[in-house]
């Protein structure tokens, strides 16, 4: 399952930083707007210890994390949805995320440019969202519109011309698509329309101070610092978290903290090749979990043997787990639960 996290803002808060201490890459952060004009796409690790606990008792060759796609995405200015600055360029490339990264300046500095001039984190914050509830009042007027043409092949027509009036509503009250809680029936019709504010949005405050938390949907970090963390060593890097007090990093925070706002889950396999955390959405059952491993394992599921990482770690293995009475046999209707440790039987 491939994760994809745009990471938006306007020019200048350290967006391109970010991406380069996240991916360990060298992307231009030079101090001026537009700089990033193409998307710059890394691979990033998702932390999970319980990998490492899982292989110090199995001991396989080596460790597979499951990962995110994090999209660095040139800065917008007012007027994006209109053109302005890589406006349209900036909008498209947000549609193909699963989620948004809002990064937002909250720290002074007179050398950094500031492209309206004063730093102000809500004003910035307001500035992106308008311009996104923008985009998607000019495509669902659209839509609505042409609803015969474009609409009226859904089989859905009149739900989805309701639903469609009903997401107007939402947007012309200057709110967020995300903001109101449609029936199920609903949000699968939604997911067809892939509007701009129908994502998941966390705020990145870029702080001056180092020590990152979170806060509700909010995540703290000194994105500089973060930076030239990720440019040590694991040995300097560690000694140095450990003389701040730091209990991770604020790339590892960022990371485990989108993947658990995309409403995901991890489960677990493991052998002597590798250990690895595979990614689903909550909910799935366990063939379409074994699908996800490989698409001919859900097809051909017989069953699945299951146990839960607590309980594995406590027996030290399937063997004493089986012997404890831990493991479960489970057939299609079970739900995959996070940090199960699975072994798909099929045919």
């Amino acid at each position: 399952m491939s994760l994809k996290v745009g990471i938006v803002g306007l020019p200048n808060v350290g967006k391109s930083t970010l991406f380069n201490a996240l991916t360990l890459n060298n992307v231009p952060a030079e101090n001026f707007p537009f700089c990033t004009v193409d998307p710059n796409i890394g691979v990033v690790e998702v932390k999970d210890s319980r990998l490492i606990e899982i292989n110090n008792i199995v001991h396989s060759n080596k460790i597979v994390y499951a990962t995110i796609n994090f999209f660095d995405i040139a800065g917008l200015v007012r007027g994006a949805h209109e053109g302005e600055g890589l406006g349209n360029q900036f909008l498209s490339h947000i549609s193909e995320s699963d989620l948004i990264l809002e990064v937002v300046r909250d720290f002074e500095d007179s050398r950094v440019i500031h492209v309206e001039a004063v730093v102000d984190p809500q004003r910035d914050i307001a500035t992106i969202n308008t311009e996104l509830i923008l985009k998607d009042i000019e495509k669902v007027d659209k839509l609505l519109s042409q609803g015969v043409s474009v609409v009226k092949k859904d089989p859905n027509y009149q739900q989805s011309i309701d639903l469609l009036e009903k997401v107007r509503k939402i947007l012309n009250n200057g709110q967020l698509i995300s903001s109101e809680n449609f029936p199920d029936r609903e949000q699968a019709l939604l997911k067809n329309f892939y509007f701009l504010t129908s994502k998941p949005i966390l705020y990145l405050h870029n702080i001056s101070s180092y020590i990152p938390y979170i806060n509700n949907n909010n995540i703290y970090m000194n994105i500089l610092f973060e930076y030239e963390l990720s440019r040590l060593s694991p040995d300097e890097r560690r000694d140095i978290m450990k003389d701040m007090n730091m209990e991770e990093s604020g790339i590892d925070l960022l990371s485990r903290f989108a993947f658990q706002n995309l409403g995901l889950r991890s489960f677990f396999t493991e052998g002597k090749d590798e250990v690895r955390a595979w990614v689903i959405k909550s909910g799935m059952t366990a063939p379409e979990a074994a699908g996800v491993i490989h698409t001919d394992f859900k097809e051909k599921f017989i069953k699945m043997e299951v146990v839960g990482f607590s309980d594995f770690v406590k027996n030290r293995g399937w063997t004493f787990s089986k012997d404890a009475g831990d493991l479960k046999i489970v057939g299609s209707d079970y739900e995959v639960q996070d940090g199960d440790i699975v072994i798909v039987r099929h045919s």
